[in-house]
């Protein structure tokens, strides 16, 4: 399977392709009130609304500074969509039989841990909301 690979939250993560929509710099983000911090807010892309999530913050880590134009990965899957903020985006790589584990290794010896859109979305969806 092929994987795009970033860093969030001094982890390396990898999603598979087939989820990746487009990356895009330069989206206006609308902020949504009571919201975790994790939930950046919302953009509108080519016809289609996204939940903007700053991925590293969701995964236990700091909040990102959101410097300049970050890239976001936006990623489509059955009629859901969201958008991921990262810390930087290494590249695409191929990974060969994971057998259904949650971490692989790349020949570079860079430990990568799989995520996805499902796994976001539900601890996303486990997170207090509101006051």
């Amino acid at each position: 399977m092929e994987c795009l690979i970033f860093e969030a939250a001094e982890k390396c993560l990898g999603i598979e392709t087939e989820y990746i929509y487009r990356i895009a710099d330069d989206l206006q983000i609308t902020p949504v009130p009571i919201a975790p911090p994790c939930y950046r807010g919302l953009t509108y892309f080519r016809g289609d609304l996204f939940d903007i999530i700053d991925v590293g913050n969701l995964m236990g880590g700091e909040r990102s500074l959101l410097n300049g134009n970050p890239y976001i990965i936006l990623l489509k899957w059955g009629q859901r969509k969201l958008g991921l903020i990262s810390d930087k985006i290494i590249g695409i790589t191929r990974i060969e039989g994971n057998n259904g584990s949650q971490s692989v290794f790349t020949k570079e010896g860079r430990t990568i841990e799989l995520v996805t859109p499902e796994k976001i979305w539900k601890i996303l969806a486990e997170l207090p909301y509101g006051p």
